[in-house]
Formats: structure tokens, C-alpha cells, sequence
């Protein structure tokens, strides 16, 4: 009884360790089946001006496009872990339209809900906006995107507007699939 005690005792240290630090990535990233179900550990906020190299780098380590990324065109929101930027996704407004655009998040921290809850803040912070549709390009992602409720469209059904972005014109291939999400 008292090594089932012991046992019992010492998963629940290695709980509460795993809920107060990086741990817990480790224990939920390592295929362990036992559910930490609050990642509170995670904030988000506002991407700021000095975050931009930060984003570039990780976009770049997702192989996602960056070159015409700019602090006048994009409202980007950042996930963080102990103040280092995980994840991000962000939009480009054109009258009541948006370009939905750089989702990412660093492999070791994938199947933590961030993907979904930076879309979900940059879907809120588009309605702020007045935005009623959403556009993104994808090569990888359509199927996470499906999920979501986004329907693949004709590029050509794209308006101008959005078409004329720098990520439509020249950056993402013409293989891509376009998607749309009303709101």
C-alpha cells in the first residue's frame, strides 16, 4: 500500500510541476496519453513592432512566407511560453475584406490548441475590424483549415483587392488552395 501511496504521491508532484513549467510541453509533446487539460501557461497578445524578427524566424522555421511581412500592413497576434514567441497568425485589412496569413507554430509546441486559438483571436480582431471575409493561401494546411469551417474556393473568386497582395501576386505558388471564411 504504501509504494501505491509513493507512486500516487509522486504523479501528483509530477503534475504540478508540468502545469508551473516547460515540462508540461515535454510531458504533453512526448505521445504521453494522460490529459493536462489547462495549458495556462500560454499568453497572447499583440504582436509589437521589435517582434517582427522574432515572427520572421519563425515563419522561416515553419517554411512559410515572410519577405513581405511589415509593421505598416499586418496585425499579427504572438502565442508565448516564459516570454519567447511559440506561435502566430495574422491579417491584412482591405475594406471590410482580410487576408488571413502567417499561422505558425514551433514544432515542439504543436498539439497544444495553438494553432486554434491564434485563429480563433485573429478571426475576433477581424470582426473588430469589420471584416466579413477572410482569404488565405495554403500548401499544407488545407485540411486543418476544412476543419474550421473555411471552404476551398477558385483563386479567381478571390477579389482584387486581395489578389493584388503581395502573397497572392508573387509569394505563394499558383498551386496553392484558396480558401474563404465568412464571418
Amino acid at each position: 500500500m504504501q509504494d501505491k501511496n509513493k507512486k500516487i504521491n509522486l504523479r501528483e508532484k509530477y503534475i504540478d510541476l508540468a502545469k508551473n513549467s516547460l515540462v508540461r510541453v515535454q510531458y504533453s509533446c512526448s505521445g504521453n496519453t494522460t490529459p493536462i487539460e489547462e495549458f495556462n501557461f500560454i499568453s497572447y497578445r499583440r504582436a509589437s513592432d521589435g517582434d517582427f524578427p522574432e515572427i520572421k524566424t519563425l515563419l522561416a522555421e515553419c517554411d512559410l512566407p515572410h519577405s513581405d511581412l511589415s509593421v505598416e500592413k499586418q496585425n499579427l497576434i504572438v502565442a508565448e511560453i516564459d516570454y519567447k514567441i511559440v506561435g502566430c497568425a495574422g491579417l491584412e485589412a482591405y475594406s471590410g475584406k482580410a487576408l488571413f496569413r502567417s499561422l505558425a507554430v514551433k514544432p515542439l509546441y504543436r498539439n497544444m490548441q495553438i494553432a486554434l486559438t491564434l485563429t480563433e483571436k485573429i478571426l475576433e480582431m477581424g470582426q473588430d475590424k469589420g471584416i466579413s471575409e477572410f482569404f488565405l493561401l495554403t500548401t499544407t494546411a488545407g485540411s486543418y483549415f476544412e476543419k474550421l469551417g473555411w471552404n476551398i474556393i477558385e483563386r479567381s473568386k478571390v477579389p482584387d483587392i486581395i489578389r493584388s497582395t503581395t502573397e497572392f501576386s508573387s509569394i505563394c505558388p499558383s498551386s496553392a488552395i484558396c480558401m474563404l471564411y465568412e464571418l
